[in-house]
């Protein structure tokens, strides 16, 4: 199961490069789809956070931009193992996503 705010490689060999890995942002709850919503992490000089729509997120120690209104669905098949969780940014990110789908 892909659990919310896991974080996985990038399995878009064209975007890695940029955008190393991805952030889970669907619920594990809707489980019986088998597609999942997530964000890019991305190298933070190539896009800088606005600390609304796009956060600075440490991951084990390297810095990204989680680019949350760059969101898209993949088909879970697609990401391989967890490389990192992201649930003590959960506040912000939930924050980013209310301000993406209500504008506040």
């Amino acid at each position: 199961m892909t659990r919310q705010f896991e974080v996985f490689q990038n399995p878009a060999q064209h975007s890695r490069a940029n955008a190393p890995f991805v952030i889970v942002l669907q619920s594990h709850y809707l489980d019986a789809i088998d597609t999942v919503v997530v964000a890019p992490l991305i190298r933070p000089n190539l896009l800088e956070p606005d600390g609304v729509l796009s956060l600075l997120i440490d991951l084990d120690g390297e810095i990204f931009t989680a680019a949350i209104a760059l969101l898209t669905n993949m088909d879970t098949k697609r990401l391989s193992s967890v490389v990192g969780d992201l649930h003590h940014y959960e506040d912000d990110i939930r924050r980013a996503l209310d301000r993406l789908f209500t504008g506040f």
